[in-house]
């Protein structure tokens, strides 16, 4: 007689992991990093961020880190 396949519970560790992030006001990550308001403006207006934009802290780490790496100006040359 054959016996179904039953799919196994993922185990409890697992499960922890693949919980969904939390969403914060992008006001409140600048505060808790300690973002300047120059380059909170500036990381704002490069992502067409409007006031109030919740997001993930990991999400909003790297916008930070993007656009504080970026290069100033125009390219030059070809």
């Amino acid at each position: 007689m054959a016996t179904k396949n039953k799919p196994e519970a993922a185990p409890a560790a697992a499960q922890q992991l693949e919980q969904p992030q939390e969403l914060l006001s992008i006001d409140t990550l600048r505060e808790k990093h300690k973002i300047t308001r120059p380059i909170f403006a500036g990381v704002c207006a490069a992502n067409d961020w409007k006031p109030g934009r919740a997001m993930t802290e990991e999400a909003f780490l790297q916008a930070v880190a993007d656009f504080t790496g970026a290069p100033m100006g125009a390219p030059q040359g070809k």
